[in-house]
């Protein structure tokens, strides 16, 4: 537990400075990430903690003049309603309280912490940047009982008391995914 909090710390206080841009090989490109997390979870406040799962999917475009076009998409537990949430760069922004994407060499390190909790995605390209594999973590504060969050899929605030990231699957592709 100890290890999953100093990840999450370690997320929040990721200085801009680190942050560099991504590699030419990239520009024109798309990857996207999926995985499934697995929560104990309920709407805030309310009844007991239940399990779920949430399948994400993390879509980057990087532009042909290197800006990063970013978007978590959500689908909620029941499968009934989904979300996107859009992020333009690779510095923080938005309600997240910190959210980077750090490129170093054939690596992208991005990272997000968000109501007592945090993810970690580490996307390693081949030398070529046409194909991909990724690990995600996503914790909670060991200290907190639980997080809670705004759902992107629902809308709604839920509330969870234990998180935890699926094996990721990633891949590339030429071009605009969010053209149309």
């Amino acid at each position: 537990m100890k290890k999953l909090t100093l990840l999450a710390i370690g997320f929040a206080i990721l200085p801009a400075a680190a942050l560099a841009a991504p590699p030419r090989a990239l520009y024109g490109k798309h990857f996207k990430v999926t995985w499934t997390e697995t929560r104990s979870q309920r709407l805030a406040g309310q009844g007991a903690f239940r399990p779920v799962s949430i399948p994400y999917a993390y879509t980057v475009y990087v532009g042909t003049e290197g800006t990063v076009f970013k978007r978590m998409f959500v689908v909620s537990s029941t499968g009934k309603t989904s979300g996107a949430q859009d992020r333009v760069g690779t510095k923080p922004s938005g309600s997240v309280s910190a959210n980077t994407a750090n490129f170093s060499g054939n690596t992208l390190t991005a990272t997000s912490s968000f109501g007592g909790a945090a993810r970690r995605m580490q996307i390693t390209f081949d030398g070529n940047f046409s194909s991909c594999s990724a690990q995600v973590v996503t914790a909670k504060l060991a200290s907190e009982k639980s997080a809670t969050i705004k759902s992107i899929a629902s809308g709604a605030m839920i509330e969870f008391e234990s998180v935890s990231a699926g094996a990721a699957s990633c891949s590339v592709g030429p071009g605009n995914p969010f053209a149309n």
